[in-house]
């Protein structure tokens, strides 16, 4: 599904260095490793929010280089939820659904993550794992064949962690959803993922399950 061949990025110095890395359908990916190992920036490449210097992004057989990133078909979650302050939890959820999808998708997407009953809540009034579902359920309304997840628990205490890990797994084998989450926490990692990949922006190396 997801073919990242030769990677290479860099800023002041070298971040990602002919970086390699493949994702089947339907498996989750946990990329754990330093600060500045590049973590982050390989999500970003990967959904277009940077382009890279060199190498390649292949994605269901389509080279991404020149594909926009609302065409690309992959969601992402970032640590900062970016939430609408303005909006409710329907109004939020609403804002990642496309245009000609039916809007009852809205409660099915409520009913998955656990929140029925919270359409109406304001974001404000929201504990930070029922805000992470929130913008959870804004990524996969959208229906992506992908999901980026860029540290989106970090924030939380452990116990919370894990059990919104557990219930992240089971949905997105549910839908069948790829996905790739960053975390500094290799318990996490364990929890969430099919497969941890070990990111080193010295050596690239790979530690798998």
């Amino acid at each position: 599904m997801l073919i990242c061949k030769g990677i290479n990025k860099t800023y002041s110095q070298k971040i990602l260095s002919d970086f390699n890395l493949n994702v089947d359908p339907g498996e989750i990916v946990a990329l754990l490793g330093p600060s500045g190992s590049g973590k982050s920036t390989l999500l970003k490449i990967i959904c277009g929010l940077e382009r890279l210097d060199s190498g390649e992004i292949i994605f269901n057989g389509q080279n991404l280089e020149n594909i926009l990133p609302e065409k690309r078909g992959i969601g992402m979650v970032f640590q900062k939820l970016a939430l609408f302050p303005h909006l409710n939890v329907n109004g939020n959820i609403k804002f990642g659904l496309p245009q000609e999808s039916n809007i009852s998708e809205i409660s099915i997407m409520l009913n998955l993550l656990g929140l029925k009953g919270f359409e109406k809540r304001k974001i404000q009034t929201l504990s930070g794992g029922e805000a992470q579902r929130v913008a959870l359920a804004r990524s996969l309304i959208a229906k992506p064949k992908m999901i980026l997840l860029d540290e989106p628990f970090s924030s939380l205490d452990t116990d919370i962690k894990i059990i919104l890990a557990e219930e992240v797994k089971i949905l997105l084998k549910k839908l069948n959803i790829s996905a790739i989450y960053v975390t500094h926490d290799l318990s996490i990692a364990n929890k969430i993922a099919d497969r941890v990949v070990y990111l080193d922006s010295k050596k690239n190396d790979k530690l798998n399950k």
